[in-house]
């Protein structure tokens, strides 16, 4: 079993994670250097690299917390209030969002939640696939991601609650059709 990190590894950690938002939002995705991150952090390179092999897997492990909301929804009963209040962090967060839903950061995002969801599937019981899980995941990861990319750019204007319900109805459909789920 892993040691828990210490208080040093996720003051580093949110560090850096604070340094890339404001990067993010300056620069944009593209402009991003180890370097840059790191000044901003405060830390070396080499203290950037012990915590994270590249700036995708950075944005990966920045996403993966609230990220995990989306993907509950194919193997959990939805949490109306986490994914209204998740919905609600994205919409107040939307310089942020845009800029990580749009190009080159929308693969690390679908990727990372493509992720997340296979790992519940592999998990759960549901009866076998048509496609491979890893198939179904990234389904239904670009679906979610859509939605979300959709609501947030306001085009057309949708109200959270909706976008819940969408959020929740299409991951049901696609994990009915593919997985073989039957709710």
């Amino acid at each position: 079993m892993a040691a828990a990190p210490d208080r040093r590894q996720i003051k580093t950690r949110a560090a850096l994670h604070s340094a890339f938002r404001s990067l993010v939002l300056g620069q944009g995705y593209d402009a991003l250097t180890v370097g840059a991150v790191a000044d901003m952090a405060n830390v070396g390179r080499s203290t950037f690299y012990e915590h994270y092999r590249t700036m995708d897997d950075l944005l990966s492990a920045s996403i993966q917390g609230p990220f995990a909301t989306l993907a509950d929804l194919v193997d959990k009963p939805a949490d109306g209030d986490a994914l209204l209040n998740l919905l609600l962090h994205f919409r107040e967060n939307q310089q942020v969002a845009r800029v990580l839903l749009g190009w080159p950061t929308r693969p690390v995002l679908a990727s990372t939640l493509a992720q997340l969801i296979a790992d519940r599937l592999r998990a759960s019981s549901l009866a076998a696939p048509l496609v491979p899980a890893e198939v179904v995941a990234r389904q239904v990861a670009e679906m979610q991601l859509a939605l979300v990319d959709a609501w947030i750019a306001g085009r057309p204007a949708m109200l959270p609650d909706a976008v819940a319900r969408a959020l929740v109805a299409g991951t049901d459909a696609l994990m009915s059709a593919l997985a073989g789920r039957v709710r």
